[in-house]
């Protein structure tokens, strides 16, 4: 009987994953966090356009830099970090980045809407 293995299979040689499979539940975190990431993007550019700051400092620098494209290259660099995350973690691990990124994107998305609604 073969002993049961872990969501992905690593080389002996190598630290990295060679093959990651996808879980139903992993499939529906990394949708709410898709969409919230892109919900974000937009309630943020929307704010910007109607004469709102940036809350966040990090990305705040980033939009004083690259201008409304910097929200996006926020974004995507986070995104970047979670998808390596995800990857290098064992499943529990990675399960729990994907539903603190959700949370923490939703909040956002939540925070930002309310702020929208109130100008």
């Amino acid at each position: 009987m073969e002993p049961d293995r872990s969501p992905f299979e690593r080389d002996a040689s190598s630290r990295l994953p060679l093959e990651r499979r996808l879980s139903e539940s992993h499939a529906v975190l990394w949708a709410v966090v898709i969409l919230a990431s892109l919900f974000d993007i937009v309630t943020t550019m929307v704010g910007l356009e109607r004469g709102l700051t940036e809350g966040n400092a990090v990305a705040r620098a980033f939009i004083e830099t690259y201008g409304t494209p910097g929200v996006g290259l926020l974004k995507f660099s986070a995104l970047v970090v979670v998808v390596v995350c995800w990857a290098w973690f064992d499943d529990r691990r990675a399960t729990a980045v994907l539903t603190a990124f959700a949370l923490v994107s939703l909040a956002v998305v939540a925070s930002n809407a309310v702020t929208l609604a109130s100008v």
